[in-house]
């Protein structure tokens, strides 16, 4: 699989698509030139190596994580992933997939070593953040707790949940019929390989 990058609000976007590249492993070779042009003081060429090899990192682990996400089913029909380092805005990597069914759609994301893993495991935590509202429920997927919201009235809603402290998981919906659709996709995370790909 190839990949495009993109600057995105401050980050670098990597669309996944369908070539093959970096046919040769070259991590070690951009950090090695890095660290060589680092000894003779040429710092452009220093920073572009190590955004070479990070750029190649990025796009290993974001697409062992699209790997991860909810197949399309049932009729639905899902784009390319998209990676996105974080470093812009506080660390970390993000992967996002949107789903399209008629005027129906999803948008499911994976935060990883993210600012926003942590602000999402603070409301989990709260009792109040499952019952304080009518459209807010906990629900279980797989063996995980999530948080449920969906509003009926504009037919929209979010599945949130939390793997360890590192890995933040929600499915965003919009024009659905219920939140049940929300969990249903949801269910589709490979979870075990997550786990596997993060460690812990």
């Amino acid at each position: 699989m190839g990949w495009s990058a993109r600057l995105c609000g401050g980050a670098l976007a990597v669309v996944v698509a369908a070539t093959p590249v970096w046919a040769a492993d070259t991590v070690q070779a951009q950090i090695d030139a890095a660290r060589a042009a680092y000894q003779k003081n040429d710092l452009p060429r220093t920073a572009q190596a190590l955004e070479a090899a990070m750029a190649e990192v990025l796009d290993r682990l974001g697409k062992a994580l699209a790997e991860t996400m909810p197949p399309a089913t049932g009729g639905w029909q899902a784009e390319a992933p998209e990676i996105q380092g974080l470093g812009q805005v506080g660390g970390g990597v993000a992967v996002t997939r949107a789903y399209g069914k008629g005027e129906s759609s999803l948008n499911v994301s994976l935060f990883l070593d993210s600012s926003a893993v942590a602000d999402a495991a603070s409301q989990l935590a709260n009792s109040d953040a499952a019952g304080g509202a009518s459209n807010t429920r906990r629900v279980k997927v797989g063996n995980e707790d999530a948080v449920l919201r969906f509003d009926a009235a504009n037919a929209s809603g979010e599945v949130t949940m939390v793997l360890g402290t590192r890995v933040l998981l929600s499915v965003e919906g919009d024009n659905i019929a219920s939140g049940d659709i929300l969990v249903e996709a949801a269910k589709g995370w490979n979870l075990a390989r997550i786990r596997q790909i993060v460690g812990p």
